[in-house]
């Protein structure tokens, strides 16, 4: 008799591990079929002992072990795959099972498996970064897959969603689509299996090109993993476990003995810290400073008769005006960045500068005009949206503190810019991209062709529209960012710079930014692409401050009642006592009637070095109940 370690396969199970027994010896990597909660669940064994080896366990447990119920397959995933998964649910506080559920397609869990897991290379690769323009990053990818294939080697390109993936896919394939195949999650179960299998027979080194969710093919011969776009905020997981999966990359590399390239125009602050410490070698030289050949203007939009405190805002300069008007002329295009959905993204009270608040969730409420014709006078225009839980409230409120009826609306949204350009060029073609016209990928496909087959268009969006950007663009302008760097997050500042640095990559003449503080330095940098000058004030301020990467953030979360949630941070206290927590209210405290609550540790590093993941602190953490989350250097800390 055997007594086998399971780690059940499904997320939400506060369970690291299951034993039972079995009568026949199993490998670790198999996959099995454990009963739980009533239901049958895959898992996956992760150890495998002769019962009398475990006599003394036996004898002092308190429970009857139950026997295992179906092996599905043997050596079912790859110990490469394993070990890499194991080091990355130890780094986010996950158990090993809820990792794997995120790091493998689920379809191809019930796929039956046609041979025995190959074993891999040894192998030992090295680690790059790669910063420099888009144009030069694919010019040195295709030269650096065909060096792969003729080594016979095989290559993944790892890339945050299906329009990365197909844009890619395009630089990538030519002369080599016989041996090129894309994987992503939009595939259907059986088109997903059917390349899963054609990947494995091919005898010829192929060119994967996919989600993270698909490394783990098992490939012997795959010698290089791409992460391109190392800085797309999509390879953070946006539930539990709240997985950054550029880690899980990494350490699967490292696994099979791949080299890795992390990729982008302007990489993540942290990734520099840590080739500056040595940890990464340079593909080529990274670029400190991006040239681009357009002109760049940064726009005082005070100058422009605003008045915000009354709601009165200037939505286009009369350089953008002349801007749009030289467009049209030209029979070029021009590109609008909004990034707020709806009409206004904010109102306040003129009386008492209350903020108009959902009632269910307490986040602000946004105007938006109302979906379908107005048919009568007494229905009005515009409705308030609430973002985070989807609450539509009539606009004809009062303000909650003092009953005041005078409430103006800030700032700009997208359909608001829509509106106003219309009136002042009736005559053009406009388009928009953002989450209220757009609910597929193949819907802003259609739009972005659209856009780019006819000459003089406008295309409004907000960042969503960005990756669908695949050609350069006359002119790119972008309305206001102030709104973005008011929020009290220390990883802000990096990523208006970025979306600004990746914006200007497009603009072919003009890239036009506007602004009510225009003496800002992070501006002045974003013009003149200077990435090193910014990355240098930045990791003083982090390090000054002890932020990420010199030191891991980890944050609580607890969603629920008031009372509950204060008892929930008063145990954290308790418990973490030793590592100093911080609690403090979310940004957006409420949501569907339920208090959001946080604490944060911060876990220093010494010369370098993490003292994170630990045995202790891991253990503490992963006794915590359900309803607390826990989220490691997560994207927002507020």
């Amino acid at each position: 008799m055997y007594i086998v370690s399971v780690a059940p396969i499904k997320r939400g199970i506060p369970i690291d591990e299951l034993s039972y027994f079995t009568k026949d010896p199993i490998e670790v990597g198999a996959l099995v079929s454990i009963p739980l909660r009533g239901r049958s669940v895959p898992g996956l064994v992760i150890r495998s002992i002769p019962a009398q080896e475990a006599k003394s366990e036996l004898r002092q447990a308190d429970f009857a072990l139950k026997k295992l119920e179906r092996v599905r397959a043997q050596s079912f995933f790859a110990p490469g795959f394993i070990r890499a998964a194991i080091t990355t649910a130890n780094e986010f506080a996950a158990s090993p099972g809820a990792a794997i559920q995120a790091l493998f397609p689920n379809a191809l869990l019930t796929m039956k498996q046609t041979k025995e897991m190959p074993l891999q290379k040894e192998r030992r690769g090295q680690r790059y970064i790669f910063q420099a323009e888009e144009e030069e990053r694919f010019a040195t990818y295709k030269s650096h897959i065909r060096e792969v294939f003729a080594r016979g080697g095989s290559c993944f390109v790892v890339l945050p969603t299906l329009q990365d993936i197909e844009s890619t896919f395009a630089k990538l394939e030519k002369g080599i689509s016989n041996y090129t195949f894309i994987l992503h999650s939009g595939l259907t179960k059986k088109e997903t299996e059917k390349r899963w299998n054609a990947i494995i027979a091919t005898n010829h080194p192929v060119l994967i090109i996919g989600t993270p969710l698909f490394l783990s093919i098992p490939r012997i011969d795959i010698e290089s993993v791409i992460l391109e776009r190392e800085s797309a905020s999509g390879y953070q997981l946006a539930t539990r476990p709240y997985i950054d999966m550029r880690f899980y990359v990494e350490e699967f590399a490292k696994e099979i003995g791949a080299d890795l390239i992390f990729g982008d125009l302007f990489l993540r602050v942290e990734t520099i810290e840590r080739f500056s410490r040595g940890e990464f070698e340079a593909l080529l030289r990274p670029k400190s400073r991006v040239p681009s050949a357009s002109t760049q203007h940064v726009i005082d939009m005070r100058a422009s008769g605003e008045q915000p405190a009354t709601g009165k805002v200037a939505i286009c300069s009369a350089e953008l005006v002349d801007l749009i008007e030289e467009v049209r002329k030209k029979g070029t295009h021009c590109f609008i960045l909004g990034v707020r959905r709806g009409f206004s993204p904010m109102t306040v009270c003129g009386d008492c500068g209350t903020v108009v608040t959902c009632t269910r969730c307490a986040a602000p409420m946004v105007i938006h005009k109302r979906s379908g014709k107005v048919t009568t006078e007494e229905v009005a225009e515009h409705i308030f949206l609430c973002h985070r839980c989807g609450l539509e409230r009539e606009t004809d409120v009062t303000c909650a503190h003092c009953g005041g009826w005078r409430l103006v609306p800030l700032g700009i949204g997208i359909a608001q810019a829509e509106e106003s350009i219309k009136r002042r060029f009736p005559d053009a073609t406009i388009f928009r991209i953002d989450r209220d016209t757009i609910e597929r990928h193949s819907d802003a496909k259609k739009v972005i062709d659209k856009f780019y087959q006819t000459p003089g268009s406008i295309l409004l969006g907000t960042e969503m529209a960005i990756p669908y950007l695949t050609e350069p663009i006359a002119t790119v302008a972008v309305l206001s960012v102030n709104s973005l760097l008011t929020i009290p997050d220390f990883r802000m500042g990096e990523k208006v710079f970025r979306l600004l640095l990746v914006l200007r990559e497009k603009a072919r003449e003009h890239f036009l930014v506007q602004t009510r503080d225009p003496d800002m330095e992070l501006f002045k940098l974003a013009t003149e692409g200077n990435i090193g000058e910014f990355i240098r004030t930045e990791l003083l301020a982090r390090q000054e401050l002890s932020y990420p990467p010199f030191s891991t953030m980890i944050k609580f979360t607890h969603q629920g009642g008031k009372q509950e949630g204060s008892r929930a941070l008063a145990d954290i206290e308790r418990i973490f006592g030793a590592y100093h927590p911080v609690t403090f209210p979310s940004f957006i405290g409420k949501v569907r009637g339920k208090y959001l609550m946080n604490a944060l540790l911060r876990i220093p590093k010494q010369s370098g070095k993490a003292l994170w993941p630990n045995d202790e602190l891991l253990g503490l953490i992963r006794a915590l109940p359900p309803d607390v989350e826990v989220r490691v250097n997560p994207d927002s800390i507020i």
